[in-house]
């Protein structure tokens, strides 16, 4: 929502404050070798001498005017605000031009416009801007209503009836503070999933898969912790291998198109498989997560960290009473002892992020 906002001045909610706060420990599994991580309290810098790796990077509790790059999560106005704030140099963040670069293309508008361009075989999908409240009237077919700007399912609306008072309460408010909503039909879903790219300065490079389920409402829960040559088994029981190369292969050349050097990092594309009355086909571009995310992080936690022909579940856990996810944790740690083979998870249980009396948020792996 930083991004919905626009400005530099945007204060989160008090749950995603709590979020940001229990989960600063995530980067450590992911960050490049001899970068500093900010953590959030000294708590979790002691934390660190609990971890069964050497993860080669360091946990702060300030950052320097001497950084040559930092990496957010994702980037807003707010964020940069506050690194700048915390003594970064200006030159590390985003200009106020590149930020409103970033800001339209992490727009679900910008998934609008490459699923039109994509056009191959054995796809689906179709979406479409709307600017009237005229336009999201019901027509007897069930239909999705997104917010240009939300995340983790959050910012979508299911329509399957006549539109309610609250329901043009909803969709008025979005097109007055976000300028329009995008439309789109409902599908018959069967897998989520999405693959993972990489921009840098030679371009846009497919950096693997992801695989995830979400909940009825569409907000994110947990991937599947698996190789990517895994992955690639379960999505051809439904479509050939041969579409899942030219999807991969089409959006490394549309998105580099898009992108243009405006945003360095990683970026998703969540897809899904679709059931059809001739079978199974693929929606290609159901979202762009111009930013970090649960799927990379899942990705990259496997390759570095689990033994290969293993797989598991990684998982974002909310507790809404204070000391719950303490109990959790250690009666996990009890029946799922962790297992480690040449300096790799094999089985069982590890919290990637410190577990305390007053913790709310927590990202875990179990390992079969």
């Amino acid at each position: 929502m930083a991004l919905a906002y626009g400005g530099p001045f945007y204060k989160p909610p008090a749950n995603v404050s709590r979020m940001g706060y229990d989960l600063s420990a995530l980067p450590l599994w992911y960050a490049p070798l001899g970068s500093d991580v900010w953590l959030s309290d000294a708590r979790q810098v002691k934390w660190m001498d609990t971890c069964p790796f050497s993860l080669g990077v360091n946990g702060v509790l300030g950052l320097s005017p001497l950084y040559n790059k930092v990496s957010p999560w994702g980037w807003s106005a707010s964020i940069a605000r506050r690194l700048m704030n915390e003594g970064v140099d200006e030159i590390c963040c985003p200009s106020k031009e590149q930020m409103e670069r970033i800001r339209s293309l992490s727009s679900r508008i910008m998934a609008v416009e490459i699923l039109g361009k994509m056009d191959l075989p054995d796809t689906i999908g179709k979406s479409q801007r709307v600017d009237l409240i005229e336009q999201c009237d019901y027509h007897g077919e069930m239909f999705l209503l997104k917010a240009p700007w939300s995340g983790s399912g959050r910012g979508i609306q299911k329509i399957t009836c006549e539109l309610s008072p609250s329901m043009q309460g909803w969709i008025k408010h979005i097109l007055k503070t976000q300028g329009c909503l995008i439309k789109e039909p409902y599908y018959n879903k069967v897998v989520d999933f999405a693959m993972e790219f990489l921009s840098d300065n030679e371009g846009v490079h497919w950096a693997g898969y992801s695989l995830f389920e979400t909940d009825v409402r569409g907000i994110y829960k947990e991937n599947w912790l698996a190789s990517n040559d895994m992955i690639r088994e379960m999505l051809v029981q439904y479509v050939p291998e041969e579409v899942l190369q030219m999807i991969s292969s089409r959006l490394e050349i549309l998105l580099e198109e898009v992108v243009d050097g405006a945003y360095q990092g990683y970026l998703g594309v969540d897809m899904m498989v679709v059931r059809v009355p001739e079978g199974y086909v693929v929606h290609p571009c159901v979202e762009i997560n111009l930013r970090m995310n649960m799927g990379v992080v899942s990705r990259v936690f496997y390759d570095r960290y689990v033994s290969p022909a293993v797989q598991g579940r990684f998982v974002i856990e909310y507790y809404p009473s204070p000391g719950e996810a303490l109990l959790a944790h250690e009666m996990m740690q009890r029946n799922y002892p962790l297992m480690m083979e040449q300096n790799k998870i094999r089985q069982g249980y590890m919290s990637l992020t410190p577990v305390f009396d007053d913790t709310a948020y927590q990202a875990y792996v179990i390992i079969d």
